[in-house]
Order: structure tokens, then sequence, then C-alpha cells
């Protein structure tokens, strides 16, 4: 079968993916946004996509399918997840919905359809650079997070702890997104322990394939992230209560295919004060859910059956959805 990966330039994926397929010895095609030089003496195995408009990269596709038939396609990272989906419904493969995959690029969107559902998650509200910072920081509840609608990997996300710190987090998401004139997000911080899960989807149902504890405290006011360590050691329960909300979230969003990597913390509440017990219950909160596989280098220590790693799990899953 022939599997088509959507690879930008900008991905660091491309290595683990290519590697991937190598060892399942399946035919591989690479989209990118950029043509290569090489595309003369392989046409079979790369295309030049429109990433900016999936619709017209789903055309680009329909037509180089007619010569190279395609079982699967592979989106690597979030940024092509839309595109990823547009191509698959115009080649009539399994998938998440164009609108399901858009949803998950714009962060506001997915807190709309986050507490349409209900789904635990920040108190948010959304604002616009182009307001006046002082202002909108009297209309906010501390501490809150400042965060930018598209950006990955904790990019312009800061927490402030005050009016101050607030309107010096918007000059700087400001400056980092070159613009004064697009929108942002303010959420009230949650405090707590935060956790990464990792899983696939298949009709809707979401198998869990790991979960991540982060020990390193995320309080702010960045967010780099440094180490994530798996299995986890939180109780079963836990654990189960993290898997619940989690697949209640890929419901609340519309995804049901696919590789799915997912940001949640775990929020302490107080139980009901009794002469019975006085201890703290476990409030699993969503900060975020990307309809791709996890990133850096975690993949590595994944394996699963007989030592396959996580892409190739992807690019079977692919291939073949009941997998």
């Amino acid at each position: 079968p022939r599997v088509l990966l959507l690879l930008p330039t900008t991905t660091y994926r491309t290595q683990a993916f290519m590697d991937a397929a190598r060892r399942l010895d399946v035919e591989v095609t690479v989209g990118s946004e950029e043509a290569s030089t090489m595309t003369g003496l392989n046409p079979a195995g790369l295309v030049a996509l429109d990433f900016a408009n999936p619709q017209r990269a789903a055309e680009q596709v329909a037509e180089f399918a007619v010569r190279h038939p395609i079982a699967a396609v592979v989106p690597v990272d979030d940024q092509v997840a839309e595109v990823g989906a547009a191509i698959c419904q115009r080649l009539g493969l399994p998938s998440n919905s164009v609108e399901s995959a858009a949803a998950t690029r714009n962060k506001f969107r997915m807190r709309e359809l986050l507490a349409l559902a209900g789904v635990p998650q920040p108190e948010f509200r959304l604002f616009s650079l182009a307001a006046e910072p002082a202002e909108l920081a009297r209309q906010v509840t501390y501490p809150c997070v400042v965060k930018p609608l598209s950006l990955a990997a904790s990019q312009g996300v800061m927490r402030a702890d005050n009016e101050v710190e607030f309107v010096a987090a918007v000059a700087r998401l400001a400056a980092i997104l070159e613009s004064h004139h697009c929108h942002f997000l303010a959420e009230h911080f949650i405090s707590g322990p935060e956790v990464a899960v990792e899983g696939l989807l298949t009709g809707g149902r979401l198998r869990v394939l790991a979960i991540f504890d982060k020990p390193d405290p995320l309080d702010g006011p960045f967010f780099e992230e440094t180490i994530y360590v798996t299995p986890s050691r939180l109780p079963s329960d836990v654990q189960q209560q993290i898997a619940a909300v989690t697949a209640d979230a890929c419901r609340a969003l519309g995804l049901v295919h696919g590789p799915v990597h997912a940001e949640l913390r775990l929020h302490a509440i107080d139980a009901q004060q009794s002469a019975i017990s006085n201890q703290q219950s476990v409030h699993p909160v969503v900060i975020e859910v990307n309809p791709r596989s996890i990133g850096g280098l975690c993949s590595r220590v994944l394996r699963f059956g007989m030592g396959m790693s996580l892409e190739e799990l992807i690019i079977r899953h692919a291939i073949d959805g009941n997998f």
C-alpha cells in the first residue's frame, strides 16, 4: 500500500515516520508545501501541496492518486491536520472531519466546543490585542494564563498574577505575533500537576496508549516542558478519570479517527467536610487536545506489541483502521 505522509518543511518528525514506513515496507509519498528538485527523479515519492488551502491540496492529491493510488494519509503535525482531513474526505478514507480538525487549530473554538459539551476546562475570555491592555487587565480573575489562539509548543503562553504582569504579558505576546490586530485567550490558571495522554481513535472510540506524568512543576510564568515519565505513577482510578475526560473532549471536538495528544491538569478539590473524610479529590481539567502524536523525543520510549514504534502503529492504523 502507498501512504501519503504530510510533512511540513518545518517539522522535526520526518525521520521517525520515514524510518517507520521503511520498517513496515510500505510505499511512501511525501507531501510538502514546497516542491523538491528531486521530484523528477521520483515522481511517485514526492508531491507539492498547497497546505494553506486544504481543499486545493485535496484536489492536488486526487489528481496524483489517479496515477499513484493512495491507501492512507498520515498528517505528522497538527499544522497539517486540517489538510489531511480534507484529503481523506476527498479520497473517501477514514478521518476526522475538516471542521473538527480546524477546531483543534483554534484554541478559542476548541474552548467553545468543550464548554458546550460540559467538559471540564479553565474559565476563559477572548480578547483583542487592539484593545487597551490596562482595561482588559481589570476584567481578568488572577492568576491567569495569556495564550495565542494558534501557536504550538507553549509559544506565547504566559502566566500573570496581577494587572501589571497581565499588561506585560500582552505586550510580549503582541511582539511574538508581530501584530496588534489579532485575538488571544485569557484563561484561569489551574493549579496542580500536568499530564499528557497519547491515544488512538477508531470509530470514535479512544484507546489510551500512554499517560505521561510531568514531575516538574509547570507553574509559570512560562511553561517550557522538561521531563516526561511513563508509565504513569498515578493511581489507577485517577488514570481512568484522565482517560474518561480525554475521551469526552475528543467527542466534544468531533474527533473520531487517528492519533490524539492531550494535555490535562489534575486540580485538587477539597472533599466535603465530614466526620468520615477530609481528603482531596482529583479533578482532571483539559488544557488542550490535538489530532497528532506526541512530539519531541518522547515517542522513542514507547513500544507496542513486538517492539513496534508509535509511528509504525500510527501508519498501520491509517492503512487498516481496525488495527
